[in-house]
């Protein structure tokens, strides 16, 4: 009963399992501040805030408490919450009722509650297919992109600290 399980039938864990595919999804909790890009390849839910460019291969949900201060680039999503920065869905994007873009969208399919707010251009199908055929930036870009600025930024709390 307990202990005679064959060690094959359990799943293996490895370094270099991912959430593609696997139907995984990531939550970043309400009262969450997230300060800086981030490259999810599952579904992602957002209850708190995001500050920084967030990539999305799989479905994105802005809860109706979630906020993103940045550049949003997925495969799908639905707006409850507020984005403030452009926002590219290769598939479709959802504006919820309660939901708040503040930007330029790009999609190839866009839903528009009744009560959702949106201040921006908005460009679909043909007319987004330059921006749709763009392949979404990778973490590996995000981190190297942004590698300079978080060594600067501890030169010059290493400097703060020293007397003159």
């Amino acid at each position: 009963m307990f202990g005679t399980k064959n060690e094959t039938t359990r799943p293996k864990v490895t370094a270099d399992n991912t959430n593609r595919g696997s139907g995984r999804s990531n939550i970043i909790a309400e009262g969450t501040v997230v300060v800086g890009n981030i490259n999810a390849e599952g579904d992602l839910r957002v209850e708190g805030k995001v500050i920084g460019t967030l990539v999305c291969n799989s479905k994105l949900v802005v809860s109706a408490t979630g906020y993103i201060e940045g550049n949003v680039d997925a495969r799908m999503a639905t707006v409850e919450g507020e984005i403030k920065g452009n926002v590219v869905t290769r598939e479709l994007l959802t504006i919820d009722k309660t939901g708040k873009i503040f930007g330029d969208i790009f999609t190839q399919k866009l839903v528009v509650q009744m009560g959702a707010v949106f201040t921006g251009s908005s460009k679909m199908a043909e007319a987004a297919k330059e921006m749709l055929t763009k392949a979404p930036q990778r973490g590996k870009d995000l981190l190297a992109s942004n590698s300079t600025r978080v060594v600067n930024a501890a030169d010059e709390k290493g400097k703060m600290g020293k007397a003159s």
